[in-house]
């Protein structure tokens, strides 16, 4: 199936929908808050979701936090490089030790702002830094804490496998003037709105809006293969990212290039999620020359859930931070779950490859 010419049809439709679409889901207000990275229940409301960069070379297999992160994105940032990853957990104290810490990438925190992220890394390039000054973030950064925050087993050298967790950030953000919880002053307009909907309440519960549009259950759209059980990103030569379906937990399982499990060193589980999500972006080189830059307004995809494959076009949102719409131009909403998302690009051959149970390719494309 050529997926990439079903999204081309829904790309011309986007500027119709854009200002004319109705929302999928329920609009009405819950009592209970959601988590803005997973869509069900939040446990930390006012809160802000703590985003840790962490190495994914073909030598790293020793990685922790993946298996308890709420959402993973992984994108490759530098040609002829290894990716790494970003994991998302909804608090500081719901943050596991979590490593080895890699180098800030300034697209994750893009993606991320509507959320008021709290950064971790361990250094960063001039767009990362530039990223973080214009907008007034502070980030945790192991080059500037050190053993203050980030631990390591063996002799502290300039690449040691640098780790941290929730506890160990929390004992450094007063020294950092960074908070913890949400800020109104940060609110977009929908979630301040959201706020302070209620004024009979003296202090409300501060919320931000969700990355992805989901809902705990509803219609979904159409199938569009009968199963869809294994996935391989290709970012390069060298460089991928594997899963398969596991239905006794309907989950994607992680796994490395090599099809080995992409295991968490804290308890030895493979990473699993509930919804995968490989977006096509247009890319570029930047003046730098090492950099790549991320067009993140529209662009067409896949969205697998429950060992089925679905096609989409993907836009910037209104009331979260995308908005995805059907093979007919419909929009919807995801399952909410854990997710892992990744951008991959034209640019650099990225591929995307789909299988179904029986070893059939059900899509098999370089982005467009």
């Amino acid at each position: 199936m050529k997926f990439w010419k079903r999204t081309a049809l829904c790309l011309a439709l986007c500027t119709a929908l854009l200002t004319g679409c109705v929302p999928a889901a329920d609009t009405a207000s819950s009592a209970a808050p959601t988590d803005p990275l997973t869509g069900q229940e939040a446990l930390w409301p006012g809160q802000r979701p703590v985003a840790v960069t962490i190495e994914n070379e073909t030598s790293s297999t020793t990685q922790w936090g993946l298996s308890s992160a709420s959402l993973v994105l992984e994108a490759l940032t530098e040609p002829q490089s290894a990716t790494s990853l970003c994991l998302v957990y909804p608090a500081v104290d719901a943050v596991p030790q979590v490593g080895p810490v890699a180098a800030g990438q300034d697209l994750y925190w893009r993606l991320l702002v509507g959320q008021q992220v709290l950064p971790v890394q361990r250094g960063g390039g001039a767009f990362d830094q530039n990223y973080l000054d214009y907008y007034s973030l502070r980030a945790v950064d192991a080059l500037e804490v050190g053993t203050n925050a980030f631990t390591c087993d063996t002799t502290w050298t300039s690449r040691p496998l640098w780790r941290t967790s929730g506890n160990a950030l929390a004992g450094v953000l007063r020294s950092l003037n960074i908070s913890s919880a949400l800020s109104e002053s940060r609110l977009t307009d929908a979630a301040s709105s959201a706020a302070g909907e209620s004024e009979s309440e003296a202090s409300p519960t501060l919320s931000v809006p969700p990355l992805l549009p989901q809902q705990t259950e509803g219609k979904l759209p159409d199938a569009s293969a009968a199963d869809a059980v294994r996935v391989q990103v290709q970012f390069g030569a060298d460089n991928a990212t594997g899963f398969v379906y596991d239905a006794d937990s309907g989950t994607y399982k992680m796994l490395h290039a090599d099809g080995t499990p992409q295991l968490d060193a804290n308890n030895s589980q493979q990473a699993g999620f509930d919804n995968l999500l490989i977006l096509f972006s247009a890319s570029s080189l930047r003046d730098d020359g090492l950099t790549l830059d991320y067009d993140l307004s529209m662009g067409g995809g896949v969205w697998l859930n429950g060992g089925h494959l679905w096609t989409l076009t993907w836009t910037q949102g209104s009331d979260s931070t995308f908005a995805f719409y059907d093979a007919d131009g419909r929009p919807f909403n995801l399952l909410a779950g854990r997710s892992y998302l990744a951008l991959v690009s034209s640019l650099t051959g990225q591929e995307l490859t789909v299988t179904n149970s029986a070893g059939e390719a059900l899509t098999s494309a370089s982005a467009p």
